[in-house]
């Protein structure tokens, strides 16, 4: 999940910014008041974070023309420990990474291997997915890191609200800009389009939202290359709790092969 996918997908897949705005003129719906900065800020950063969550997620992964799918455990606790652990198919089963403070690992279950990612690998693509390294890692803030103009704009017939996010100075945020389309009522993201310069080199869509402890959740979040549109990597929360007691030792390197050997052992 990146948001990062809280980004980072997950929370993250995680995922999104703001800070200043410049109301646009001209049609009906720009004269309308915008929401202020400050509440949509809020309500993004929130939106994913907790002190801790559970998930269980399918992830479809298409590449040329292959196919296949993965069954993904993952366990967060705060803003920097992360652990994922592939359930399913069984060739798979037990692979898993670790995120703490103090970078990011991988587990290889059949040779019993453990390797810290270098940050010469954070761009690499995660498991085969559209997703990176650098989504696991990588934590931003919608009010720190992002400056972003909002205007009012239209989808399929309906209104929404549009959010230009630009990194701010400094910022760990890889691309030059973010163009968000929010749910006008709830402020849930519907479509993130990421730019490098003026070229857009992946969009994001969100969608199946449902409440979780009262959060509208898009339960749904696929992403399509821009370089090849043919291809895309699909994540569907099949289970999401927020606020559940995990054991800390789960963000060890002695507790993610515990994770990743006891689904390798019931496949």
């Amino acid at each position: 999940m990146s948001a990062s996918l809280k980004g980072g997908l997950w929370g993250g897949i995680a995922v999104v910014c703001l800070a200043l705005m410049t109301p646009g003129v001209g049609s009906a719906q720009e004269e309308e008041a915008l929401p202020s900065v400050e509440e949509v800020n809020a309500h993004l950063d929130k939106l994913y974070r907790s002190d801790s969550a559970k998930s269980q997620m399918t992830m479809t992964i298409k590449r040329d023309e292959r196919e296949r799918e993965l069954s993904v455990q993952g366990y967060s606790q705060g803003e920097e420990r992360g652990l994922f652990v592939i359930t399913s198919p069984a060739r798979e089963a037990g692979t898993a990474t670790l995120r703490t403070s103090e970078g990011l690992w991988n587990y290889a279950p059949r040779a019993d291997r453990l390797m810290r990612v270098p940050s010469g690998m954070l761009s690499e693509d995660w498991m085969g997915s559209h997703l990176t390294n650098d989504d696991l890692v990588r934590e931003t803030s919608f009010e720190e890191d992002f400056e972003v103009e909002l205007s009012w704009g239209e989808r399929d017939g309906e209104r929404v609200l549009e959010a230009t996010m630009v990194p701010r100075e400094g910022a760990p945020v890889t691309y030059s800009k973010i163009e968000y389309a929010l749910d006008a009522e709830k402020w849930t993201p519907i479509e993130a389009v990421y730019f490098d310069g003026e070229e857009a080199v992946r969009t994001i869509t969100f969608s199946d939202v449902k409440e979780v402890d009262g959060r509208p959740i898009p339960h749904q979040v696929e992403v399509r290359p821009a370089d090849a549109p043919g291809e895309f990597t699909r994540m569907v929360y099949d289970e999401l709790e927020f606020d559940v007691p995990i054991e800390d030792a789960i963000f060890t390197q002695q507790g993610m092969r515990r994770q990743a050997r006891q689904y390798r052992d019931q496949s």
